[in-house]
């Protein structure tokens, strides 16, 4: 009976134990899903790619803190990313994948090209968006959902401007923008603010995003005998086509570039000697430790380099996440009431930004944030200014 009796008490203690465990694994953590779409292959891929490790090293930040606590319930924050190639159509497409087969709510969608294609359906979806889209044609009275995650060439254009006619040699320039939306865009703002720093517009010339050879546009180009030549929202890949085919052409004076940080990829496209005195205005302060803290990690996972895109999809990515928590809802309707909680908020890079810019349903829509004006100087990137 003793024997029985012991026998009994181990396998309850078994049972219990077996059940305990059991519990324990059943309680998981839930999900919370970013979708991302931008451009991972073409001209627009250092963009796109940074932009999606980027989500991904925030959420990993999350995580790494036990996750996302919202109200009584904690998340695993999970993203999904698509390609859509710079391609309206194919945004469509990545769009209607993650939020009615992957049931993502809160999406972070890089260019204006997606972003023009899909705003209507943020509204009607009510997928809680940023964008890193320089237009205003994304935005209008009726926007709710779409915020910007970085300060517009409307906003900034003018102190680089400033910062050029301090700094640079030279006043006669010509624009140069892809002829879409966001280089009309780019160009009408970029005239704007190249005439408020005193410069002589000799020209604005568009092409086609799928143009490789513009020895001809260039030829023109020079022919106007340009000071600076103003890359505008040009693809980092096609910025770099146009400085090398340039510098073959003879041209020997500057490029700048307004729209969009491309100065690792003209280095690599033009040479130290082709790209040497570039100007563009960056995204991030690439020497700044928290961003090479992500940079390792991009290092090691892509095998190079990334574009100081990672730093404005890190911060729209923890923007939305952050406005979750102080909501304590998921529903994305609710969460956009806690949008002011957020600021002022805390960059990467410990800049402190505000929501700020364009309105709409009674909300600012854009983050003030701060821009570094980067320039190439002996084969290397160096940090020449910063304004806000």
């Amino acid at each position: 009976m003793k024997t029985a009796a012991k026998f009994l008490l181990k396998a309850t203690i078994c049972v219990a134990a077996s059940a305990l465990l059991l519990g324990n694994n059943t309680v998981q953590a839930e999900t919370l899903k970013i979708g991302y779409i931008g451009p991972m292959t073409g001209g627009g891929a250092p963009w796109g790619i940074s932009g999606a490790e980027g989500i991904r090293f925030a959420a990993d930040d999350i995580n790494a803190k036990d996750g996302l606590k919202v109200g009584d319930k904690t998340y695993q924050v999970d993203v999904i990313a698509y390609d859509d190639k710079y391609s309206a159509a194919e945004a469509v497409s990545a769009y209607n994948r993650l939020v009615f087969q992957d049931g993502v709510k809160y999406l972070v969608c890089l260019t204006g090209t997606a972003t023009l294609a899909l705003k209507d359906h943020f509204e009607t979806d009510k997928i809680l968006t940023f964008t890193a889209s320089y237009g205003d044609k994304q935005f209008d009275a009726q926007t709710k959902y779409l915020f910007r995650s970085y300060a517009p060439p409307r906003l900034y254009i003018k102190p680089v401007v400033a910062w050029m006619k301090n700094n640079l040699k030279g006043q006669n320039v010509v624009i140069l923008n892809p002829n879409d939306e966001v280089g009309w865009d780019q160009e009408s703002t970029a005239k704007e603010g190249f005439a408020s720093g005193g410069y002589k517009l000799l020209a604005a010339e568009r092409y086609e995003r799928s143009v490789k050879d513009f020895q001809p546009l260039l030829t023109r180009i020079l022919a106007m005998k340009p000071d600076l030549i103003d890359l505008g929202a040009g693809a980092p890949a096609t910025s770099g086509i146009i400085v090398r085919q340039a510098r073959e052409l003879g041209y020997d004076r500057l490029f700048v570039k307004t729209g969009g940080a491309a100065l690792a990829e003209i280095l690599a496209a033009a040479g130290p000697q082709g790209a040497e005195g570039t100007v563009n205005l960056l995204w991030a302060d690439s020497t700044n430790s928290e961003f090479l803290r992500l940079a390792e990690k991009f290092k090691k996972s892509k095998g190079q380099s990334p574009n100081e895109m990672m730093a404005v999809t890190y911060d729209g990515a923890r923007i939305m996440i952050d406005a979750i928590a102080k909501a304590g809802t998921t529903d994305p309707e609710k969460v956009l009431g806690s949008f002011g909680k957020v600021f002022p908020y805390t960059t990467l890079e410990g800049d402190k930004v505000s929501l700020a810019g364009l309105e709409s349903n009674g909300l600012p829509r854009e983050v003030n944030s701060v821009s570094v004006i980067g320039a190439i100087k002996d084969g290397k990137i160096v940090l020449v200014g910063k304004v806000q």
